[in-house]
């Protein structure tokens, strides 16, 4: 709104002050109505901010457009995946279709589940259907034809908006020219106050800026007061109304979507139960009873029997052969070296099935881990490997029954002819397993209680008798399976190399991230599991002792093994044992003498201490060597434990020999270690550990896997799963997650305390010996 104030700045012309005072109140009236529409577009009048709303309604538009488009596209790819489920669905029943026709009769619940899973899938396809043309008309199409006329309506009012503020900026020029005009006219009237023509000028001036001045102000209250609103609760309406549609559009797919979303999930959830219901027993069962089974075996399924030709003509002529080998002058058989070749030959069968059931069992150890690790790839490669390897066992296996067969048949005719009997009883018995051989040893000196004494005493030396016999005539047959090739076999077992090895056979790299090959325990010699049967013989390591700088020094500090040692020292001990029963027997003496490689022999050492009273069958030392072993083997013996476990106790304590039986490993004193992580046992001679159990370890000689005794249970357990636990030392676990030093210490986290509280904060190290302060508050005893 304008004012006349030219006239102000010459003469005490001025309006009334009701007039000041009625302006005044007429602007507070026009601008305080801003306080009660600035929550709508009716308080976005003022130019500073049009910008704002015109950006917002721009928006809106694009938003409504890009919302069509994208629907647009949704639907046609909802309607694409909806033909190629079709095609698919189609295609596979097609394919189960023929598995029908060529299948069996009997019902298969694995066929009928995967036609349920076709059955959802084609559901799912009419479902994705429906949704695309959903999101195709009536959110798409429908969004952008209601919106289309509020987009063009949006536009008149922004170009409207633009125009009615040209029309008030010229109203508003017209207003400033004749004010100059009006300044101009009064400045020549002062000059020349006595002219009638300045003073007309003046005089017109005045009239034309009055009249402009009203006009102005009256179409800037209009516009102000009434078309400026009226334009904007229009584009507000626009607003609303675009907002409306966008979100009904939304919900409409939305609300399609989901109740698709539903129906799929309780589908879905009723063909999980089926797939959990399917039981693979009720379809053997069924195939069993839907196929007529002929009740007389095939030709190749059934026994032969024995039918010699037969002549009708000549029936008297040729005596009949029983089913039995003929021995006679005119048969060129010869029963003693065929059964000896047909003994050897099923020795080699044993051997050759030992060797594959051995073989066998790594390949599914190491395909079970591999599963288990998601290394499926490993455990496909190996699978052909353990179908040949199965397939040689059974041939073997098959192969070996009818030499048995063959062998049993000249073993009846050798104790026919009592030639031979005695001899083809060993063979028998030496085909037996070793532990079964043992166990009857065992077993027969078990002697049920009698009520006469004598009777007992008689019953007992006769089974004593028999023992000793017994195992007298094991020892002198040597064509044991186990016992054969024991000094130069190898001892091979999984290991991980941390570093890339070649086999020692074919030299190819050792591949894979964990049981890559096997390693000798003796001459640690590496291969590949497939080249384990190319191997030589084993060439033994001698290991050097603590402090020893040179094989050399074995023959000065330890005494030389036994050319002839059993395979395992259990057996050993248990020869041993048995023979102390017989007096006759000169090696139960020989044991006192000797000791094997690498291990201690504490009886040796108090036996030549004691030689005084055992002169006639111990030497004293009389050589610098000689007393250099001695204090060799007690400087050994003091600073070792030895841990034997329950078995070996019991034997020890039953031998009658002086010197105890050498134990097959020794450890420091301190051998209490903490389990740092769960570990669940695969195979029965593994331990199942918890994070915090604590457990004595007794064995180490494998870096992988050591063998120790937890919870009265022993065991073997992983290497990298426990940490030693030192004198004064204790084992806590995290009860928060926390950053202490340059390490991260996780919740239920096992760690070691080294040191004493100090201010409520301890020392403190982890698995990997990192060590840093921590406090005790976030850390509790296991």
């Amino acid at each position: 709104m304008y004012i006349i104030y030219p006239a102000q700045e010459v003469i005490q012309y001025t309006l009334p002050s009701s007039s000041t005072h009625n302006l005044t109140s007429y602007y507070a009236g026009r601008y305080g109505g801003y306080t009660r529409t600035m929550e709508s577009l009716k308080g976005m009048a003022h130019p500073a901010v049009w910008s704002n709303v015109k950006n917002h309604i721009t928006t809106s538009l694009a938003v409504v457009k890009n919302l069509s488009d994208f629907a647009q596209e949704l639907s046609q790819m909802y309607e694409h995946h909806a033909e190629e489920l079709q095609l698919l669905v189609g295609n596979y029943r097609k394919k189960n279709a023929e598995l029908r026709k060529d299948g069996s009769r009997g019902s298969n619940s694995m066929i009928q589940l995967w036609e349920g899973l076709l059955q959802e899938v084609e559901a799912d396809s009419q479902a994705h259907g429906e949704i695309a043309s959903v999101l195709g008309h009536q959110v798409s199409r429908h969004t952008l034809e209601r919106t289309f006329y509020r987009k063009v309506q949006a536009r008149k009012i922004l170009a409207h908006r633009e125009s009615l503020d040209s029309v008030i900026a010229k109203s508003e020029e017209t207003l400033s020219k004749c004010r100059q005009e009006y300044k101009a006219a009064y400045l020549s009237h002062i000059q020349a106050p006595m002219s009638n023509t300045s003073l007309s000028e003046y005089l017109d001036a005045h009239n034309t800026y009055v009249t402009q001045l009203h006009a102005t102000n009256a179409m800037v209250d209009t516009y102000c007061r009434e078309t400026l609103p009226e334009l904007l609760t229009e584009l507000e309406e626009v607003y609303n109304d675009l907002c409306t549609t966008l979100s009904e559009a939304i919900a409409q797919g939305a609300e399609i979507i989901s109740n698709r979303a539903g129906a799929q999930s309780r589908r879905y959830c009723t063909i999980w139960g089926d797939s959990k219901a399917v039981d693979p027993t009720s379809d053997t069962a069924a195939l069993v009873r839907n196929s007529a089974v002929p009740s007389q075996p095939h030709p190749t399924h059934r026994l032969r029997l024995f039918t010699p030709p037969h002549s009708e003509d000549q029936e008297g002529a040729v005596a009949q052969l029983k089913n039995t080998l003929v021995v006679d002058r005119p048969a060129s058989i010869q029963v003693q070296s065929t059964f000896e070749s047909l003994n050897s030959e099923a020795d080699g069968l044993q051997a050759q099935i030992q060797h594959l059931q051995d073989s066998l069992s790594t390949m599914l150890r190491i395909q079970q881990r591999s599963i288990e690790s998601s290394l499926f790839n490993k455990a496909n490669e190996i699978q052909e490997d353990i179908s040949m390897k199965r397939y040689e066992l059974k041939t073997a296996q098959i192969n070996l029954a009818g030499v048995k067969a063959k062998k049993e048949l000249f073993a009846l005719k050798m104790e026919g002819d009592g030639g031979g009997g005695s001899d083809r009883k060993m063979s028998t018995a030496s085909t037996a397993s070793m532990k079964s051989k043992w166990l009857k040893a065992f077993k027969s000196l078990k002697t049920p209680p009698l009520s006469n004494g004598k009777e007992a005493e008689k019953e007992k030396k006769h089974q004593m008798y028999h023992a000793v016999s017994t195992i007298i005539a094991m020892r002198r047959n040597g064509k044991d399976v186990q016992l054969a090739g024991g000094e130069n076999a190898h001892q091979f077992q999984e290991y991980t190399y941390k570093k890339i090895t070649p086999c020692d056979v074919c030299s190819q790299v050792l591949r894979g991230h964990t049981k890559q090959g096997l390693k000798c325990r003796l001459c640690k010699m590496n291969v590949h599991l497939d080249c384990q049967e190319r191997v030589g013989k084993c060439q033994t390591k001698s290991r050097l002792l603590r402090r020893q700088k040179s094989s050399s020094d074995i023959e000065t500090r330890a005494t030389p093994p036994d050319e002839e040692a059993p395979h395992s020292p259990r057996r050993q001990k248990l020869n041993l044992r048995m023979k102390s029963l017989s007096l006759d027997s000169p090696e139960s003496t020989e044991h006192n003498q000797r000791r094997r490689p690498g291990t201690n022999c504490s009886a040796q050492t108090s036996a030549h201490g004691s030689s005084h009273s055992s002169s006639s069958r111990l030497q004293s030392p009389s050589s610098p060597v000689h007393s250099r072993r001695l204090l060799s083997a007690r400087n050994m013996r003091m600073s070792s434990v030895e841990l034997p476990d329950d078995n070996e106790k019991s034997i020890s304590s039953a031998s009658t020999s002086p010197c105890p039986s050498p134990k097959p490993y020794r450890l420091l004193p301190n051998n209490l270690y903490v389990v740092l992580y769960n570990f669940k046992s695969r195979h029965s001679d593994e331990l199942d550990l918890k994070a915090g159990y604590k457990l004595t370890v007794i064995d180490t000689s494998d870096p992988d896997w050591w063998r120790g005794k937890c919870l009265g249970r022993v065991g073997y357990f992983p290497s990298k799963y426990v940490a030693k636990v030192q004198p004064g030392e204790r084992a806590l676990q995290v009860t928060h997650n926390l950053q202490v030093a340059d390490s991260t210490l996780l919740r239920d986290q096992i760690v070691i305390q080294i040191g004493e509280e100090v201010d409520g904060m301890v020392m403190i190290r982890s698995g990997d010996n990192r060590q840093g302060i921590c406090p005790i508050k976030y850390l509790t005893e296991v």
